[in-house]
């Protein structure tokens, strides 16, 4: 695996070349790749009408539509809050999280932030996680792990081994697996790493991880972030030219 760390350690100078240079468009393209995937590893499918009327902010054509398009709308915001956080250099703690979950839930949410009330983990998740009356302590216990143990590894690890101990804890009934993974990436955000997209495809892999070791779930969470740096690189491939003309324009 350190053999993995160095190249991608080698490989993201690529990714922040592309940022630097035309970040806007292409953070933009990132963007609505991890909001599909995101929403497929929930088992939420996502049409790339929807994505196109969420983002301009059109009225949804009735409910079900309107929770889709709705949680399309906060998790894009949501993703720049954490790229903003993570460049103020925030630290991960138990508020942030609430935080996140908060931004996530509809304001009439009576839910948000506040910890789940079922002792299994919801939706999609078949876990292992704390009992519903000790994830207060459970919760507490995983921040001081973070910052005891993990917060000295190698960023790629420390976010894997940090977003398989929080799904242990599974926190909230609703949305915990976005949670957890918006702050998988915050972390590789900090240490300027691209953030780590899973794929759909990977979907079984994931959950897999998620089932066993707690270090399973790193070459997933390499394998993903070398994705946004091969997405970074067909970018400057496709478009380095204009974006070198457009570089040159701006100055």
């Amino acid at each position: 695996m350190n053999l993995t760390y160095l190249e991608i350690d080698h490989q993201r100078s690529t990714y922040h070349d592309v940022v630097n240079t035309d970040g806007t468009e292409f953070r933009d393209r990132l963007a609505l790749s991890w909001l599909y995937h995101d929403h497929a590893l929930e088992g939420v499918v996502v049409a790339p009408g929807d994505l196109d009327r969420a983002l301009k902010g059109m009225p949804s054509r009735n409910y079900c539509d309107g929770v889709l398009l709705h949680s399309l709308r906060a998790m894009r915001d949501s993703i720049d809050y954490i790229h903003d956080s993570a460049e103020r250099g925030d630290e991960l703690s138990l508020e942030w999280l609430r935080d996140i979950h908060t931004r996530l839930c509809p304001d009439d949410c009576e839910t948000a932030g506040r910890y789940r009330q079922r002792d299994t983990s919801p939706g999609v998740y078949h876990l292992d996680v704390a009992p519903a009356n000790s994830i207060s302590y459970h919760f507490h216990k995983f921040i001081d792990t973070y910052h005891d143990e993990l917060a000295s590894m190698h960023p790629i690890r420390q976010a894997a081994i940090a977003h398989w101990e929080f799904m242990r804890v599974f926190p909230f009934d609703e949305r915990t697996g976005v949670v957890g993974r918006l702050m998988l990436n915050f972390l590789l955000l900090k240490h300027d790493f691209p953030p780590a997209v899973v794929h759909a495809t990977d979907r079984h892999v994931y959950f897999g991880a998620l089932n066993g070791h707690r270090t399973d779930v790193v070459p997933v969470v390499a394998d993903a972030t070398r994705s946004s740096i091969a997405a970074a690189q067909a970018y400057q491939k496709r478009f380095g030219t204009d974006v070198r003309r457009r570089r040159r324009a701006a100055l």
